[in-house]
């Protein structure tokens, strides 16, 4: 269950040694430790938080989550994507077809990226999407965009629209690249800080220096440069946890 239930719980840098910048998040309430989960949310989504030599984002849960587990992308995508119409540069209206019922927002802070157009100079740019329309079946889908789109949309472009990195984080179901480290336990829903940069407690028996992230398990494995071990155990237990410095976003 989650430490938090409603927005006047939240309480004031418990955690300690917290770096205040004017990157980071503040909230009048006062705040969510690092050591809080919440099934309210009390931070924009991917907000910065530095205490001592950590860095974390926030970020929402998409199933139960360990202490120690390392997290990767869980949102939905729309990949391959038509385009409803052709539209002028430098407007900040998007509108795509739905092939399937869109809630309205799904996609709200999420990205908008053109993977494909041979004529289209938007090709390989990316614009982070402010909000979204209802999405009927079969219809057309208007995304807001926080920015104006550079140059003409093209009807033979294809797009692809993702949630926000940072909602729905899960622990692995495939080998794909980590976003970050769980530092608390956590029930479906949950809203918490993210580890991604410096120590942190991890599921990983690897060698010292060794690059890892995480797997199947959602333990970290040698695969790819999430971070590394800074020193392990000599005799680590299965599913054991060590020292590792993590370098995913600092």
């Amino acid at each position: 269950m989650a430490d938090i239930t409603s927005k006047y719980d939240g309480n004031v840098s418990n955690e300690g040694q917290v770096n205040w910048r004017g990157d980071q998040v503040s909230v009048v309430q006062g705040g969510q430790s690092i050591y809080d989960s919440s099934t309210v949310q009390l931070a924009d989504l991917g907000s910065r938080k530095v205490v001592g030599d950590r860095v974390f984002r926030y970020a929402k849960s998409k199933g139960a989550i360990g202490a120690g587990m390392t997290c990767q992308y869980g949102g939905e995508t729309l990949s391959s994507t038509a385009v409803a119409a052709s539209s002028a540069s430098n407007i900040n209206i998007f509108t795509i077809t739905a092939a399937t019922a869109i809630v309205k927002d799904t996609y709200a802070e999420g990205y908008l990226l053109c993977v494909a157009g041979a004529t289209d100079s938007n090709v390989g740019m990316i614009y982070k999407i402010k909000s979204q329309a209802l999405g009927s079946s079969a219809g057309t889908c208007k995304l807001t965009l926080y920015d104006e789109i550079k140059e003409v949309i093209r009807l033979t472009s294809t797009w692809s629209v993702y949630q926000n990195p940072y909602i729905n984080v899960d622990t692995s179901t495939a080998n794909g690249a980590a976003l970050g480290v769980c530092p608390i336990d956590l029930t479906t829903g949950d809203y918490f800080w993210l580890q991604t940069w410096g120590p942190a407690c991890v599921g990983a028996s690897a060698a010292a220096g060794t690059a890892i992230v995480n797997s199947v398990s959602g333990l970290a494995t040698l695969m790819a440069a999430a971070g590394y071990p800074i020193g392990v155990a000599a005799a680590l237990e299965t599913g054991g946890n060590t020292l590792v410095f993590l370098t995913v976003a600092p």
